[in-house]
């Protein structure tokens, strides 16, 4: 996948991007930028690890049950999503939106392939590799996020040379969806000092 991203900006012409990557798509973020350096300008990454622990790693052998056994894909969801928004979307219909939503889209996931890309994520291991990163990053780790959880995030943060660690208090694991103003707000001020950072050191 990783691969696969760098193809996609070398066929549209772009020789470097910021990047962003969230949870499944931080891990191909990281890979990203240690296979094809010379692509990335800047790093996000938001509720992110570079090792499952054995919480982490039973919570994906929940996962196995729960899309195979679940009753129906409204009743996955609705078990899926109690990891991955806080109580207050759950409590004020937001999370009920994104189901609707979900329900509604027509290019549905397999199960296998879901199952598939979460075994992935669960093998995925960048721990003594990520000191390879050479590019600004900011990790961002939702502070009542109970799938990545703020340790991990802080591990991969700390095996970065010069990365930015912050927590997002209130937030779970996408706070992109559930305070996407301040998100934005926090990702855009990163990205406006990597790229003075980058224009200084090509002047010098």
């Amino acid at each position: 996948m990783a691969d696969d991203a760098a193809g996609v900006l070398h066929s549209l012409g772009v020789s470097s991007a910021h990047v962003a990557g969230f949870s499944g798509g931080s891990i191909i973020a990281q890979e990203l930028t240690l296979r094809h350096p010379d692509v990335v300008r800047s790093l996000v990454l938001q509720s992110t690890w570079s090792a499952m622990d054995d919480f982490m790693k039973t919570m994906i052998r929940a996962f196995h049950w729960q899309a195979e056994l679940a009753p129906s894909e409204r009743d996955f969801l609705e078990g899926f999503f109690i990891w991955v928004y806080t109580a207050k979307a759950h409590n004020n219909g937001t999370v009920a939106r994104f189901i609707e939503d979900a329900m509604a889209f027509p290019h549905k996931q397999s199960t296998e392939d879901f199952l598939a890309f979460a075994d992935t994520c669960a093998q995925h291991v960048t721990a003594g590799r990520l000191d390879g990163i050479k590019v600004p990053v900011l990790v961002l780790a939702g502070g009542v996020d109970r799938m990545s959880r703020p340790e991990l995030g802080k591990a991969a943060a700390d095996e970065i040379p010069g990365a930015r660690f912050e927590v997002m208090e209130e937030e779970a694991h996408q706070p992109f969806q559930e305070v996407p103003d301040a998100w934005n707000s926090r990702v855009d001020e990163f990205w406006q000092g990597a790229e003075r950072l980058r224009s200084r050191a090509a002047a010098s």
